[in-house]
């Protein structure tokens, strides 16, 4: 039986999706905070469980009966290795042998960002476990540029970064979940890996703008500021400078702004300077560019 957690979530509901193709609905097992979502999905012969990571004795239980786990990386920055660690604890002492992780890309003990830090201490924690693992550290989504981005540099005019000369391989969610579901299918195949999951190619912020005025056929500027300066323009959008849960909405679009300076000081150190072929190397087919994926959105 294999096991998703998140599987309500925006990357949790592409994977199953994705998985339901390789492995019957019934050799699944759903976690999720909210069960109706998955109504569907139990129709159709998964078995769709209630579960918090907050809650370790309640993911013992939730967890029964499965063999290899997916962690999708919870929401909530400052709480995830606890949250994770929870996961992980709870996964072993459920009789789980093998887990997946989904990571960030380019995760060192030296990285500047709060999230990198945090993906860190559960890699070490999962490692460590005793547990068979495959570690999916995925590189920056590049849907957050065709859906978030490019919208407010075409309103705007302008793009406004403190990554510098940063390089970064934007990788689609669509490709993040396709790998995950094809480790997810053969686990065996991939055990103790440590995957790079990147899109195909190296950008500074510069050339993402680029492409955002050349595939929106609007002029959209690009002003590379100081992270103070960033932090400024954060504070005057109204975005918490730490994350509360649920802090997500539709004026901001944003995380707490703290942990997207120090993500922008991990690119700009060139903590994301990495592209690698894994996605062909686990699903046989190459990974979207960022051109591909903003046609895709009928941008």
């Amino acid at each position: 039986m294999i096991i998703v957690s998140g599987a309500s979530g925006d990357l949790g509901a592409r994977v199953v999706t994705e998985l339901f193709t390789r492995v019957p609905a019934s050799q699944c097992i759903l976690l999720t905070r909210n069960p109706d979502r998955l109504a569907d999905h139990a129709n159709a012969g998964a078995t769709v469980r209630k579960a918090d990571f907050d809650d370790t004795s309640g993911l013992i239980e939730a967890m029964q009966g499965g063999r290899v786990l997916l962690i999708i990386s919870t929401l909530s920055i400052g709480r995830r290795a606890e949250q994770h660690g929870n996961a992980i604890d709870a996964a072993k002492a459920a009789g789980v042998s093998h887990v997946v992780y989904t990571s960030s890309c380019g995760i060192q003990p030296q990285t500047p960002s709060i999230s990198g830090q945090e993906h860190y201490a559960t890699e070490q924690k999962l490692i460590q476990s005793g547990l068979t693992y495959t570690i999916l550290r995925n590189s920056w989504y590049a849907d957050v540029i065709a859906q978030l981005l490019l919208p407010a540099g075409v309103a705007l005019g302008a793009l406004v970064a403190s990554t510098g000369d940063g390089l970064v391989a934007p990788v689609a969610k669509a490709d993040c979940a396709k790998a995950a579901a094809c480790v997810l299918a053969d686990a065996n195949k991939h055990a103790n890996a440590i995957y790079e999951i990147t899109g195909p190619e190296l950008l500074t912020f510069a050339d993402i703008t680029h492409i955002c005025s050349e595939m929106s056929g609007k002029a959209i500027a690009y002003s590379d500021v100081s992270h103070e300066e960033k932090l400024a323009i954060f504070d005057a959008m109204g975005v918490s400078r730490d994350y509360e849960e649920g802090m997500m909405n539709e004026q901001t679009n944003a995380w707490a702004s703290n942990e997207m300076i120090t993500y922008e000081m991990a690119i700009k150190q060139q903590f994301f300077s990495i592209c690698s072929h894994h996605i062909t190397l686990i699903t046989g087919t190459p990974a979207q560019s960022l051109r591909s994926l903003i046609a895709a959105y009928g941008i």
